[in-house]
């Protein structure tokens, strides 16, 4: 194994939480209409169900909505690149590829852009909290595995840089 075994751990573990938050809901909507949110329950209660939201789900129903950019965009940056930057990390580690420092900074950097998923995720709680009825939301597990995946990918990235530049800026200082 190349890498440090604490960056084998922490992109495993950050494997195990990405897996987690695909199928558990990233937050829930609480509908409500105001004061007359018990008679609307009574003539359409379907329509005031807590909705549980997965990251598939909601791309699937901006896809649907047709709102296709933006879910190819949420697609883009919480699914496709966090499963590539992780399947190159383990590449890395098992010793299948030996990445750059440039390439692991590349994927440090994409990280950040990986976290747009929490920001828009408390975005929406924001609007949802100030509009009239008092419709609720809440988050759930799977904003936070969401979100400790991406912390765990970017410090086992880190840790990995660390590994190329320590070598390369010993030999850097020398003339």
């Amino acid at each position: 194994m190349k890498a440090k075994p604490s960056a084998a751990i922490l992109v495993a573990t950050s494997c195990v939480a990405f897996g987690a938050a695909m199928v558990m809901p990233l937050f829930t909507i609480h509908p409500a209409a105001g004061r007359w949110t018990s008679v609307a329950k009574l003539i359409s209660p379907e329509n005031f169900r807590a909705k549980p939201i997965t990251l598939p789900d909601g791309i699937a129903s901006l896809w649907n909505g047709g709102e296709w950019h933006l879910a190819v965009l949420i697609g883009a940056l919480s699914l496709a690149l966090p499963v590539v930057k992780l399947a190159v990390l383990w590449w890395e580690i098992c010793g299948f590829i030996d990445l750059g420092p440039g390439i692991l900074r590349f994927f440090r950097a994409a990280s950040r852009y990986a976290m747009i998923e929490v920001f828009l995720i408390a975005l929406l709680v924001m609007w949802v909290k100030g509009m009239p009825g008092g419709s609720g939301i809440s988050l759930e597990s799977g904003t936070w595995c969401f979100t400790a995946s991406v912390i765990l990918s970017f410090v086992a990235s880190r840790l990995m840089e660390s590994k190329h530049g320590s070598g390369k800026a010993g030999k850097a200082s020398h003339p």
